[in-house]
């Protein structure tokens, strides 16, 4: 599904990424960790098109789509939930996940999945006609999430879901993101500093260390890992 091939990326002379290979081929849950500034969002804002590789290839669904826009790379199945939410405070919740579905012309299809996504976060029902900038921080991720499902994704991209939020509020959005993959079968990559949670639902995971592939295993290989124990675990 995903292949990403001797990836490398500059921000001017700082090698952000540094000859990453990443395959991809079935469904499942994929977690990338490692420390602030070890090049996780690099990868994500790599893959949609929003920072360009000066090195490698990205393939997806057999098509190379290293040099496409970030537009383009939406139209072709990615979608992204990114670091901070993002969403438009000034605008309802609604409209947040109208916007989600701009590639879609079919008004039936943009309805059925609304209700998916109320489905997912019954909140977002209850709290459709507010301003978005006025949900709590969890509610606002929930948000991003959701509208990043409102363009049926091939596969899902998840940047630090969990920022800023409290501890029960983490549970939730990765409670959400295990219900999303088990009812919707979308592969997710969830790129995470809250290692534990991330690996714990993972299939598989994927150890950065500034900017290089330091590990790769199962999510169970790696939670017992004593290195990522030592690095990433607190243990």
């Amino acid at each position: 599904m995903l292949h990403i091939d001797k990836l490398t990326c500059h921000y001017g002379v700082i090698k952000a990424l540094d000859n990453v290979n990443i395959k991809i081929d079935k469904e499942g849950i994929y977690a990338v960790i490692g420390a602030n500034g070890a090049g996780k969002s690099t990868l994500i804002r790599t893959i949609v098109g929003l920072v360009k590789p000066t090195q490698g290839k990205i393939t997806f669904l057999n098509k190379d789509i290293t040099a496409l826009e970030t537009h383009d790379v939406i139209r072709e199945g990615i979608s992204v939930c990114p670091e901070g939410r993002r969403i438009f405070k000034s605008v309802t919740v609604y409209e947040n996940l109208l916007s989600g579905a701009y590639i879609i012309n079919d008004q039936k299809r943009i309805k059925e999945n609304i209700d998916i996504v109320y489905e997912f976060f019954p909140k977002l029902s209850e709290r459709r006609e507010q301003l978005a900038g006025t949900l709590s921080g969890g509610e606002q991720q929930m948000l991003a999430i959701g509208r990043a499902l409102m363009c049926n994704p091939k596969l899902l991209l998840l940047d630090e879901p969990s920022m800023g939020l409290a501890p029960n509020l983490v549970d939730m959005v990765f409670d959400a993101v295990v219900k999303i993959y088990s009812e919707q079968r979308i592969p997710i990559i969830i790129v995470e500093q809250n290692s534990e949670m991330a690996l714990s639902i993972s299939d598989y995971g994927y150890v950065l260390e500034v900017g290089k592939l330091d590990l790769e295993g199962t999510g169970q290989e790696l939670l017992l890992c004593d290195e990522v124990k030592k690095k990433y675990l607190g243990a």
